[in-house]
């Protein structure tokens, strides 16, 4: 009998059989209901003592059920599951187990004689996606010349609440200022046990040693870095280190130079990296302490923007063995918001392929208070124009939201997390002064990122936030009072009742093990001109403006931030760990 997707034929005496294969995400052989979801496309054969077989294909719930006929005789059967292509490149058989409520293995065998109904349950699962329970995040912290923090890398566990060290502990610190610089991108190694972390140009605050091209690694149980690499012809424009606090000439490098994300392959034998000058992706062979030069570099493609040169990638992510990259047409060339659009490829080694495409034009939630102007609640296109430079300040703020998509993280069932930095908060910063000559102003910016939610459809792509199947979560309750036709998927990412509806810093992380996407947020337990990061829950999307204690954490005080809410930290990484073998399904 052919393969029908959900179905297939047994004797016609025989009780109901149904084969579920569910995505494992744990490793210990026991299905977890909350977690565990269902895998499609994975091939059910069935087959009696006589070598007649019928075969099926798992659907959306991950069954197939095998219905009643003449094919196979008996009623005692063998059920196989395999993996077939492409989800063979990823997929393995997950660990099984005799516990109670346990994955069944991928050969097993049933009995429906007499009408009796029988039911396996098996799992599949990605070992790249395993991570301990004590698991940790990594951070970067960006800070200016004159600050007095000087921690550039820390990490601290998944539980963190609450302010430090009030509240709880503060982060161990693995590297420095003086060690690596202004950093953003991280990548986490498990093989070698370090982390990969790249240079990043934004204005009042040095590049490390290495210069904006480099990438660092560092242990990470701390010690010192190590110049991995660096990324050829990726920063072009010098900071002033003579006047750091104004750093005039550094106002349209930050989006445009040094480095975007880094991401490792799942074998991790590959480090990837984005040169934001020449808009290409980089990549590295990353086995060894070092890498003298770049094992290829290839043109990430222009997708369709208003021009060329409005071509912005920057975030990269690692999932299910894909490499996806993101970016935003940025609209700069025409300074018309309908220009603005987000964009997703993978990357297969060989051409880039377009897997989302999101127009950046409705209304989001207001940067600061009231403010219910478009310029304060609504993407806008990247200037930097000095000519122009005043008409981004609102109520003594610079507020001038200008998208840039710096990460990427996967729900458990393939859903996308988009993270939006506000790239204009690199170029304003906090208590820097005015760029302009003879204008020595200091300036505040109001950082007005974004968390943004592509829903994974059953039948393949992914409709954003509010469409198809993706719900809305946003309310003027779960929203901070911002305006009722906002859509948000995370409305949780804001300060106070109608203070600042958009906190998010732009990098986002997600522990498959975990119900919590990982935000970096500014003001995370409403302590003013503060950073951290903020938990928001996947499956409802409220976050640290709706508890601040119980969902979020702040490490960066105001004495200590020199970026204030302005946004100082880069990326998140998250300590992955090396998965269990299982040996089984022998008899000798």
């Amino acid at each position: 009998m052919g393969a029908t997707a959900g179905t297939a034929s047994a004797s016609t005496g025989d009780g109901a059989l149904t084969v579920q294969v569910l995505r494992d995400f744990f490793g210990t052989g026991v299905i977890n209901t909350t977690m565990d979801v269902p895998q499609r496309g994975m091939k059910v054969e069935v087959s009696d003592p006589d070598g007649h077989r019928v075969s099926g294909t798992t659907d959306a719930t991950g069954k197939v059920v095998v219905s009643k006929s003449t094919e196979l005789t008996g009623g005692q059967y063998r059920v196989d599951v395999i993996i077939p292509a492409p989800y063979d490149k990823y997929l393995q058989a997950a660990p099984a187990s005799t516990a109670e409520n346990h994955f069944d293995s991928f050969t097993t065998f049933v009995n429906v004689s007499d009408g009796k109904d029988d039911s396996v349950i098996t799992g599949v699962w990605n070992p790249a996606d395993y991570a301990l329970p004590d698991t940790r995040y990594f951070v970067p912290i960006q800070n200016t010349a004159d600050s007095q923090d000087t921690r550039a890398l820390v990490a601290f566990g998944t539980d963190k609440r609450g302010t430090c060290p009030a509240d709880t502990a503060c982060p161990a610190v693995l590297n420095t200022q003086d060690q690596v610089g202004t950093t953003f991108a991280l990548a986490y190694d498990k093989y070698q046990k370090r982390i990969f972390q790249g240079a990043f140009a934004r204005r009042y605050t040095p590049y490390g040693p290495g210069g904006g091209n480099a990438i660092y690694t560092t242990p990470t149980n701390g010690g010192t870095p190590t110049l991995f690499a660096k990324v050829p012809g990726a920063a072009l424009t010098p900071h002033d280190a003579t006047n750091m606090i104004k750093d005039a000439g550094f106002t349209n490098a930050p989006g445009k130079e040094s480095i975007g994300g880094l991401a490792l392959s799942e074998d991790g034998s590959t480090l990837y990296a984005v040169n934001l000058l020449t808009r290409r992706l980089v990549s590295f062979d990353a086995t060894g302490t070092t890498a003298s030069a770049p094992e290829e570099t290839v043109r990430i493609p222009d997708p369709g923007c208003a021009s060329p040169g409005d071509w912005r990638p920057f975030g990269l992510q690692v999932h299910d063995n894909k490499l996806y990259v993101g970016g935003v047409c940025s609209a700069e060339s025409t300074q018309k918001r309908e220009d603005l659009k987000a964009v997703v490829y993978t990357y297969d080694g060989e051409q880039f392929d377009t897997v989302l495409t999101q127009p950046l034009t409705a209304k989001r939630g207001s940067v600061f208070g009231s403010n219910d102007i478009d310029q304060a609640t609504h993407w806008n296109p990247w200037n930097t124009n000095l000519a122009t430079w005043d008409e981004r300040k609102v109520n003594n703020v610079f507020i001038d939201p200008q998208p840039e998509l710096a990460s990427l993280a996967f729900a458990r069932d393939g859903s996308m997390v988009l993270g939006f930095r506000d790239r204009f908060m690199d170029v304003v910063s906090w208590g820097g002064l005015d760029p302009r000559p003879l204008n020595d102003t200091a300036e505040n910016g109001m950082a007005g990122g974004d968390i943004n939610m592509a829903c994974a459809n059953p039948d393949g792509g992914y409709s954003w936030e509010g469409t198809g199947s993706c719900p809305n979560h946003a309310t003027p309750a779960t929203g901070g009072t911002q305006d009722s036709s906002v859509v948000e998927y995370f409305p949780g990412d804001f300060y106070g009742n109608g203070v600042h509806a958009e906190t998010a810093l732009g990098s986002v992380a997600y522990i498959p093990q975990q119900q919590w996407v990982v935000s970096t947020e500014f003001d995370p337990v409403v302590d003013v001109a503060t950073s951290g990061t903020g938990y928001h829950n996947i499956t409802t999307g409220q976050g640290p403006g709706n508890s601040p204690k119980a969902n979020g954490y702040q490490f960066v005080s105001r004495e200590q931030s020199g970026f204030g809410k302005a946004g100082g930290l880069g990326d998140i990484a998250y300590e992955a760990a090396n998965a269990p073998i299982q040996i089984g399904n022998r008899v000798w």
